[in-house]
């Protein structure tokens, strides 16, 4: 099979994905992103928590404010384990600190 979808999310960021046609006749979709990409991703979280992020972003409300950036392949992954849509897992998924590189500000949520 091997047909192919680009999409483009933010300023240059794009997920490849590919769907491949298995021996039994089933699909699996594969999809990537490019390592700079994610490597550019983390290093501006990095300098947003050190120079203190929290501060600089001004949220819709007094109650929100930016606490990560995400790549979109991580986001991908994390559409399919159910954690996007779910306010607490997505709390616990931000307070691993597995995740701590995505993550713009110290602290737990």
């Amino acid at each position: 099979m091997g047909s192919f979808l680009k999409l483009i999310k933010g300023k240059g960021m794009a997920i490849q994905s590919k769907l491949i046609e298995n021996l039994d006749g089933s699909l699996t979709s594969v999809s990537t992103q490019n390592t700079e990409e994610i490597k550019d991703i983390v290093n501006a979280n990095q300098r947003e928590k050190r120079e203190g992020g929290r501060n600089q972003y001004q949220g819709d409300t007094q109650f929100s404010h930016k606490v990560a950036s995400i790549p979109m392949i991580v986001v991908e992954q994390m559409m399919r384990d159910g954690v996007w849509n779910d306010q607490e897992r997505m709390r616990e998924w931000l307070n691993n600190p597995e995740n701590a590189p995505f993550r713009t500000t110290k602290g737990k949520l």
